[in-house]
């Protein structure tokens, strides 16, 4: 079997590939070795990988989707949402990193939550479940 043959993988376009890396390590994202693509950051978390790619640097499929992603505002209608442990220490990141938090923490009957956008403006949704 291959590396990341059986994972769910999640791609986001970033303006600055360090800080976006950099700050979803802090959230307990862990990193895979990349040396071969420099414009391109795999962290996993579980199961589940997210890959980073230079917004500039990093090729399109076509003419149409790289005009769409450059001229338009990153992330809407997409949420991620990170399953945490301490959703306090996760709100502190994100206010540490001077991030918008779009819902406060609150009890939402599950688990309690927060949203926010990431320095991109992909909606994050941070969860912790009850035990």
């Amino acid at each position: 079997m291959v590396m990341g043959e059986r994972q769910l993988k999640v791609g986001l376009r970033v303006r600055d590939l360090r800080r976006s890396a950099d700050l979803y390590l802090r959230l307990g994202f862990k990193e895979i070795p990349n040396l071969e693509q420099p414009n391109l950051r795999y962290l996993t978390f579980g199961h589940t990988w997210l890959i980073l790619s230079d917004l500039t640097a990093h090729g399109y499929h076509t003419e149409e989707a790289e005009r769409a992603a450059r001229s338009q505002r990153l992330g809407v209608g997409f949420v991620l949402t990170i399953p945490t442990t301490d959703l306090d220490r996760s709100y502190a990141v994100w206010r540490e990193e001077g991030l918008a938090v779009t819902v406060e923490p609150e009890d939402a009957g599950w688990a309690r939550i927060f949203y926010g956008r990431d320095p991109d403006g992909y909606e994050v949704m941070f969860e912790e479940f009850r035990a």
